[in-house]
């Protein structure tokens, strides 16, 4: 898992996962972060957007297309509720390992001083403030260093901030406390290996992740699962971490779609394949209609 656990963790829980897509064929014309969902006896549709966490500022701009479909919206529903300061401010104790377990203990004390070092030198911070938190946390604090601009932020905190402006309802699909306890099947061994091999090999890594941000920002989905599809380990944790997340989100659609109109915000590939939301809604019966995105 030499590169891709990385790329992974980012994709599905900082909003971008794809569920696996064997037998789903899309068009040129699919490659769209945005759909409209129908049909099925609603009276009026609901709306899908693939997200990413963090882009550039200057990149974070939304088409008209996106700006009706929100406007047109009664409720914006996102992975976890940003709003809800159980899942920011509350969210430090579910980042923690558990047990009393540090990094110290799962880290060989060479491992420990380079990790040391490439925060005090990269970071300009002291490893000693993150001793308890799970390894797989700490890449988030190098995602920054892997973008080309200065300023970044959050795509899921723009869109909150529109639908804030409008009066729409907001509404979380999980919990802080549910993702992180889905982290804890990665073993923290898992985790710091991951990290280890994060810093070591810095600037392919951050080449894949500049790949990865370009083919989000073409909308181009066949790219993005490509380049996140080239290690078969993964594949062992898709049913747990994203097909049975798609279903469980799916049901919960299902039941608020037919008294209000949502605009869901999630990571992008939870969009795409077999497993993805697209499909699992057409074999429920609703139409999905792909809608430009372009400005």
């Amino acid at each position: 898992m030499k590169q891709s656990l990385f790329l992974f963790i980012f994709l599905l829980f900082f909003s971008i996962g794809f569920a696996q897509s064997n037998n789903v064929s899309y068009q040129k014309n699919d490659n769209t972060l945005l759909w409209e969902v129908s049909g099925n006896g609603l009276a009026t549709p609901s709306y899908l957007f693939g997200t990413f966490h963090l882009m550039c500022k200057d990149d974070m701009v939304f088409s008209k297309n996106f700006s009706n479909a929100l406007s047109n919206s009664n409720t914006l529903v996102m992975e976890i509720d940003l709003s809800d300061s159980k899942n920011t401010f509350g969210a430090i104790e579910f980042l923690k390992m558990k047990n009393e377990t540090t990094l110290k203990k799962i880290l060989s004390q060479n491992d420990y001083n380079r990790l040391s070092t490439f925060f005090k030198d990269s970071l300009k911070m002291s490893l000693s403030f993150f001793e308890n938190m799970k390894p797989v946390f700490l890449q988030a604090l190098f995602y920054p260093m892997m973008m080309s601009c200065k300023q970044t932020g959050s795509l899921e905190e723009a869109i909150m901030v529109q639908a804030k402006k409008a009066n729409k309802q907001i509404k979380g699909l999980e919990t802080i406390e549910l993702q992180s306890a889905l982290l804890d099947n990665i073993s923290y061994q898992e985790q710091a290996k991951s990290l280890m091999e994060l810093i070591d090999d810095f600037q392919n890594q951050k080449l894949n992740f500049e790949q990865l941000l370009q083919s989000y920002k073409s909308q181009d989905a066949l790219e993005m699962k490509k380049l996140i599809e080239s290690d078969p380990e993964l594949k062992n944790q898709m049913p747990e971490l994203l097909d049975n997340r798609n279903l469980n989100w799916v049901n919960q659609f299902e039941k608020l779609m037919p008294n209000t109109s949502l605009f869901v915000a999630v990571g992008a590939g939870h969009l795409f394949g077999e497993m993805g939301l697209i499909q699992l809604l057409r074999k429920k019966g609703y139409q999905l209609k792909p809608i430009e995105n372009k400005n």
